[in-house]
Formats: C-alpha cells, sequence, structure tokens
C-alpha cells in the first residue's frame, strides 16, 4: 500500500488552522469528509472516536508525527488526511515535543490488515528524516503530495 493510495492531494492541509488536538482533528476529519463525499462520514461521530482513542494513548509518536488513527463503521476502503502545522500543536507526544505533521487513517472495521499498512507504510516513511524535513518545508500541497509520491516510487 502506498502513501498516495490513501492520501489524496484534496486531503492536504498545508498549513492546519487548529491550534489544539481536537481542533486539528475536526480540520482534517472535515478535509476527509469533502474528498470523499461517497462515504457517509459523520464528523462528530469520527472526531468521538479518535479523541477517545486519544484518551488511550497519544498518537503523537515522536519526532514532531502524530499519526491519529481509528477504524470506522460503513467506510469501504482507507482513507487518510495530512496536514501541517509550522506551530506545532500539544499532542501530548510521547518525546515531549510539539507536533508539526499529522497524518490522520481511517480504516473500515472489518478490513483490519489495511489499517495495518497504512499505519507501517507511514511509519516507514517518518522514519527518514530527510523525509520529515522536506515535508516541514515544502511549499504547497501539490509539492508536498509530490514528496509522498516520491517516497512510493523510491520504497516500493
Amino acid at each position: 500500500m502506498k502513501i498516495t493510495d490513501f492520501i489524496p492531494k484534496s486531503s492536504i492541509i498545508k498549513k492546519l488552522n487548529g491550534t489544539d488536538k481536537k481542533a486539528v482533528i475536526i480540520e482534517l476529519v472535515e478535509t476527509l469528509k469533502t474528498t470523499y463525499k461517497s462515504e457517509k462520514i459523520k464528523v462528530d461521530e469520527v472526531v468521538d472516536m479518535l479523541m477517545k482513542r486519544e484518551k488511550i494513548g497519544s498518537t503523537g509518536i515522536g519526532n514532531s508525527i502524530a499519526v491519529p488513527h481509528a477504524k470506522i463503521e460503513g467506510i469501504k476502503s482507507v482513507m487518510g488526511a495530512f496536514g501541517r502545522s509550522p506551530e506545532g500543536i500539544d499532542f501530548n507526544a510521547i518525546d515531549g515535543g510539539l507536533v508539526h505533521l499529522v497524518f490522520l487513517i481511517l480504516a473500515p472495521v472489518d478490513d483490519p490488515e489495511s489499517n495495518l499498512q497504512a499505519l507501517k507504510r507511514i511509519a516507514r516513511a517518518t522514519q527518514q528524516q530527510n523525509f520529515c524535513n522536506f515535508l516541514k518545508e515544502a511549499k504547497d500541497s501539490s509539492e508536498i503530495f509530490s514528496l509522498f509520491r516520491e517516497f512510493d516510487e523510491v520504497l516500493n
């Protein structure tokens, strides 16, 4: 599974407006709702599920990255959004740092393997420090999407 398989250019936010974890999650879920019009995404329900997941343990994985994720009833395939916060957001990350790069993943309840594949792909990408640095410096969503595509091609 490639990053570009589940994060289309239309669900990339080059500068998040939200200044806290919940606001950012709402912003990303609303972007998914707009991008995936055919899916019946109920923003409030999805945000509640993601926030409950955050209470179990932060998805701020360190190195300025967060990967909020949830399995959602009724969606057909994995869908994702990406947002960037130049100022940083307190995500209660495991390293105590602020989060600048947020990858949000929603997966179908009845396909746990696709959820794992998406999470593995994000983990593999974000372990590359240059990749993260380039994401932070990208000028716009087209450049961010190009970085995703380049990563997908190089590390297939």
